[in-house]
């Protein structure tokens, strides 16, 4: 694969997010992206899919951690090989990928301040995978019109803040020349967003703003009579938080290909996952050797795999309950649940231990299609919407009589 292909792959917006040439990242990057495409077309046919997810969590996390604004030669070279391993052997995750998802939390957004600089293109790519629509039209603009516009204006920054802090990708997004520069100009956003509102709805107007990342929150403190800086401080704290929220659930969670409905479930059925380890951690006191022993294998051993993998620091102690519980699966804690021994335990939150296997089978049918990109039949996903449904209402019921 030559250069220009490779341009033209990332120019694929629904997944890379690229609209232009100036979004790109780093045209630094296009060597070793090409190289790693070349060799997934070598792969045998069912494993390519595997190696373009693989990829693609590569990708952004060279994006987003600046890892080609050094070496370029050494860095391409690492990384092919890395992959190249990766390709063949899950557990090999390369260091840059595993040290993204460690830490793309700590990622210092406020400073990015440059157009053009890799985590800044990186965001303006992420809305564009969004779906960010101009807030006059309604529509996605074409790349041509596109205007880099302060959602804060810069004539105000400068009075109030001092400095580049009103220049932060955080307090940017896309929109159409003509609307940037006609409709809002240099007007603070509490003059422009109620004339929005009135004119098209409130509900129109944030399910616009939530495509650029702009929750209904970061809107209320934006639309705050006397917006001084402290409330600028708090929108693009708020509007971090979102973006960070977006890197999770799209790129670490590797939800992107997903259809909306689907990624909502899938981020449902990981929060009752989630409920079920603090029922079991709160059912077992915290008590660790309560795991019965053929799980507790399973568990260190993927334990070990990990820690191997991460270079963990140390700082984890992973001899607690709610630490081991982070590696257990859904067919774990129904093992776990249902064990003889500690049935009873929890037989009070979910009646039968039928029903319950029951539930377990269609949920975890449900993740697994939606995880493993298989089609998703109606039944299986109305039984597994069915089955998130009961499972909260056991562990909401639950909670309620503890209260």
């Amino acid at each position: 694969m030559n250069l220009e292909e490779a341009t033209g792959q990332l120019r694929q917006v629904q997944t890379y997010g690229v609209t232009a040439s100036r979004f790109l990242p780093y045209a630094s990057m296009l060597p070793a992206f090409a190289s790693i495409r070349s060799h997934i077309k070598k792969l045998p046919a069912e494993r390519r899919l595997g190696a373009q997810l693989k990829m693609r969590k590569w990708y952004w996390a060279s994006v987003f951690t600046s890892r080609y604004s050094g070496s370029v030669e050494s860095t391409s070279t690492r990384d092919f090989l890395d992959l190249r391993t990766w390709f063949d052997d899950d557990d090999a995750i390369p260091g840059a990928v595993a040290e993204f998802e460690r830490r793309f939390k700590d990622i210092d957004f406020a400073s990015e301040v440059k157009s053009g600089s890799s985590i800044y293109n990186g965001v303006f790519n992420l809305l564009s995978i969004k779906g960010a629509k101009d807030w006059i039209s309604g529509e996605i603009p074409p790349a041509e019109k596109l205007d880099d516009h302060h959602i804060v204006p810069a004539s105000w920054g400068r009075k109030q803040l001092g400095g580049n802090r009103i220049n932060t990708i955080l307090n940017r997004t896309p929109l159409v020349s003509e609307t940037n520069r006609h409709v809002i100009s240099d007007r603070l956003p509490n003059e422009y967003l109620p004339e929005l509102m009135a004119n098209n709805g409130r509900d129109q107007v944030l399910a616009i703003m939530e495509s650029h990342l702009i929750s209904g929150r970061a809107v209320d403190i934006l639309m705050r009579e006397d917006f001084g800086p402290d409330d600028f401080e708090e929108f693009i704290a708020e509007r971090r938080h979102t973006i960070l929220s977006a890197i999770e659930d799209l790129l670490i969670k590797e939800r992107l290909d997903l259809p909306p409905n689907l990624r909502a479930l899938d981020a449902r059925i990981e929060g009752t996952e989630l409920s079920l380890r603090k029922r079991v951690e709160d059912t077992l006191q915290g008590d660790a050797s309560a795991i019965p022993q053929h799980i507790s294998d399973k568990v260190e051993e993927r334990i070990q795999k990990a820690t191997r993998r991460q270079a963990s620091s140390g700082d984890e102690d992973f001899s607690l309950l709610s630490k081991k519980l982070e590696y257990f699966d859904l067919r774990e804690l129904q093992d776990l649940i249902q064990n003889k021994t500690l049935w009873p335990s929890f037989a009070g939150a979910f009646g039968s231990k039928e029903a319950l296997a029951t539930k377990f089978g269609q949920l975890a049918e449900l993740r697994n299609g939606i995880r493993h990109s298989r089609s998703v039949s109606q039944i299986a996903l109305k039984e597994g919407e069915a089955a998130a449904l009961w499972f909260e209402g056991c562990l909401k019921s639950r909670s309620t009589e503890t209260a």
